[in-house]
């Protein structure tokens, strides 16, 4: 979490990841993703990190979309 003007905000990766989890098309999958590293929100590790330490509940096709789009 961050903290602006007195307001608590997720972090770029979590916000993503947390859209991206309730999506069950691939293809929008791969768009969230993209659209966070291409506006240069969150890199690709941040992506990984938040889905290491978040729950992984409906993190499957998220995973495969993460490796798919940049592997390791």
């Amino acid at each position: 979490m961050v903290e602006r003007h007195g307001l608590r905000l997720a972090r770029a990766a979590r916000a993503a990841l947390d859209l991206a989890r309730r999506e069950l098309n691939p293809r929008a999958i791969a768009e969230i993703l993209d659209a966070v590293v291409s506006a240069r929100l969150c890199t690709p590790v941040e992506l990984r990190e938040e889905l290491r330490v978040s729950s992984r509940r409906g993190t499957a096709l998220v995973r495969q979309a993460l490796c798919h789009r940049y592997p390791i």
